[in-house]
C-alpha cells in the first residue's frame, strides 16, 4: 500500500464506506425482489442482479485502489486527515447555541414557505379557473 502508516484513520473510514456502498448495492440491487412468481420476471431479475453484482465488484475494486494504491487519492486523504487535526471544534455551549439558532431559522423558513404555499394554493383554486376560461374563450 502506498504510504500506509500515513492517513491510516481516513483510509480505514473510506474503506468502510466503500464496503457499505457495496453492501447496499448488493442487497438492494441483487437480492431485492428476487422471489418473483413468473419466469420472465425471474430472468429479468437475474440479469439485473448480475449487472448489480458486477457494479458492486467494480465499486469495491475502485474503492480499494483509490484508498490504498492510487498516489493522488492517497495523498489527498493524508492531507484531509492532517487538516482535520488542525480544526478547532466548538465547545458544548457554543454548539448548543448554534444548533438552537439553526433550528429556529429552519422553523421560520418552514412557516414562510407554508404561508407562500397556502397563498399560491388559494390563488390557483380561486383565480385559475377564471383565468383559464377567459384565455381559452370558454364562458
Amino acid at each position: 500500500m502506498y504510504k500506509w502508516p500515513q492517513g491510516r484513520v481516513i483510509r480505514t473510514i473510506c474503506l468502510l464506506l466503500t464496503l457499505l456502498v457495496v453492501a447496499d448495492l448488493g442487497y438492494h440491487g441483487v437480492w431485492a425482489n428476487f422471489g418473483a412468481s413468473d419466469t420472465t420476471s425471474q430472468n429479468k431479475q437475474m440479469i439485473l442482479g448480475g449487472f448489480f453484482a458486477v457494479l458492486c465488484l467494480g465499486a469495491l475494486v475502485g474503492g480499494l485502489v483509490a484508498a490504498g494504491f492510487h498516489p493522488k487519492a492517497v495523498d489527498f486523504l493524508i492531507e484531509v486527515e492532517l487538516e482535520m487535526t488542525k480544526v478547532e471544534w466548538p465547545k458544548g455551549g457554543n454548539l448548543v447555541r448554534s444548533t438552537l439558532i439553526i433550528a429556529v431559522a429552519i422553523a421560520i423558513m418552514a412557516v414562510l414557505i407554508l404561508g407562500v404555499d397556502f397563498v399560491n394554493f388559494h390563488f390557483i383554486n380561486s383565480w385559475w379557473p377564471w383565468i383559464y376560461n377567459a384565455l381559452s374563450g370558454i364562458r
